[in-house]
């Protein structure tokens, strides 16, 4: 269902990110890594296609939901989401996909940069769980800030740069291997990020016996199954396509 949404507010979230909060409104309530087709009302046809985005928050009031995106500026529609104002309208298609299902236990979310986007709604839909973060960036300025866990999480995020400039100098998946060679383990992970990022980190669970539950991104036009641009093949050869039969999938669905 498309949704007429009201922008409330656009803010820095840290890393290069910006977070986008829509006025309450009468919408379906989504759950975690569900996502949103948005664009701006007054795009026209400059650009014509709405770009995904998970959901990141969820705020519940009298008036009704207000939906929290956050959005890493790489494009020309998401520029024009980061500069929109208070007021402005909002098309949104959604909540489309499959969502991370509750864990059988304590789980570990690992995400890569702007990977980190569905997991506020984890942890706050999940809080039951123990929760911990690992999250990976290429340096201390592209770490997104992290005050959406706090108090949400077993641990102090666990962070990993590329350059060393914050937390532990290497990436989120050596951060992980090491804690799993440490002898500490999950129940499950949960894991959002770049393709690479996400077959390394599949491969470490593998390694381990963790089930390892990941969260995909791919480019598409329609968020319905229709345009058939997010098809991916998986371990058997057949076809997986993202937006209705994802984002969220057992990595070995994919990856042998």
């Amino acid at each position: 269902m498309i949704h007429r949404l009201t922008v409330d507010r656009v803010e820095d979230a840290g890393g290069g990110c910006v977070r986008l909060a829509t006025a309450p409104a009468d919408v379906e309530h989504p759950r975690p890594a569900q996502f949103y087709m948005l664009r701006g009302e007054s795009w026209g046809q400059d650009p014509l296609l709405a770009r995904p985005f998970s959901i990141a928050r969820v705020r519940e009031s009298a008036e009704g939901l207000s939906l929290e995106f956050l959005l890493k500026v790489v494009g020309r529609g998401t520029q024009l989401l980061a500069q929109a104002r208070p007021g402005d309208g909002l098309l949104a298609l959604g909540p489309l996909g499959r969502p991370f299902e509750p864990p059988p236990g304590p789980a570990w979310m690992v995400a890569g940069g702007i990977g980190i986007a569905p997991f506020p709604a984890v942890a706050e839909r999940f809080e039951e769980h123990p929760l911990e973060l690992f999250l990976g960036a290429r340096s201390a300025a592209e770490v997104p800030g992290t005050e959406d866990f706090d108090g949400l999480l077993a641990r102090a995020p666990h962070i990993a740069t590329d350059d060393g400039t914050s937390g532990v100098h290497g990436n989120v998946v050596d951060l992980l291997k090491a804690e799993f060679a440490g002898g500490r383990r999950p129940a499950q992970v949960l894991a959002c990020g770049p393709d690479p990022m996400l077959r390394a980190t599949a491969a470490a669970c593998r390694a381990f016996d963790v089930v390892c539950i990941v969260s995909m991104e791919a480019p598409m036009a329609c968020g319905v199954g229709t345009c058939r641009g997010c098809v991916l093949r998986t371990a058997d050869d057949s076809n997986f396509t993202l937006c209705v039969d994802g984002p969220v999938v057992d990595a070995r669905v994919l990856w042998d």
